[in-house]
């Protein structure tokens, strides 16, 4: 055998031999199945969403002038009030308000449907209930919650057929333990 030869096949046995030290007594770790990868697809899909919509908003805030982020933030809430299957109720309701917002507090709860006065209604959420957003991430830049401000004047223009003017008190992905809006109605 030539030298080189030699030191080629002691070089391999060598390897062979620390590789099979170093595993000696470990078990290969078992393939996940096919509902935990879904699972670890799915947790890797939420935590894409998340940090995806924390950085969309964050830049939104950084990059775009108050008055039109607002606006986009109202349009996309709007649009989605339209899609949802509460505006079939609000639409049920035209012209009624005191009966919508009695639906809705059977829905959420009287403490959080309810009027103020004649023409000023309380509105409120115990959580967020955007679905894109409700899980997460926790907290998101006060540019996001406009969105829900739209929503909810979508619906209670929905009922009333005119505008209505919607103040955001408080919001969860804000850091309150809940979601107030003001609805001037009269």
């Amino acid at each position: 055998m030539k030298r080189k030869d030699f030191f080629k096949t002691a070089a391999g046995t060598y390897l062979a031999c620390a590789g099979s030290a170093i595993l000696a007594g470990q078990e290969a770790a078992p393939a996940p199945d096919k509902d935990e990868r879904e699972r670890r697809a799915r947790e890797h899909e939420e935590r894409f969403k998340r940090a995806y919509i924390l950085t969309l908003m964050e830049n939104l805030e950084k990059c775009v002038d108050e008055p039109t982020r607002v606006r986009m933030m109202n349009d996309c809430g709007r649009a989605c009030a339209r899609r949802g299957g509460l505006f079939k109720a609000a639409e049920d309701c035209r012209g009624d308000l005191k009966t919508f917002v009695a639906r809705m507090a059977g829905g959420l709860g009287a403490e959080n449907a309810r009027f103020l006065d004649e023409g000023t209604v309380h509105w409120s959420y115990p959580r967020c209930f955007c679905e894109l957003v409700a899980s997460g991430p926790d907290r998101l830049p006060a540019v996001y919650c406009p969105c829900s401000v739209g929503w909810v004047m979508e619906m209670f223009e929905a009922v009333l057929q005119r505008p209505v003017r919607v103040r955001l008190i408080q919001s969860v992905k804000s850091g309150a333990s809940s979601c107030v809006f003001r609805v001037d109605a009269a």
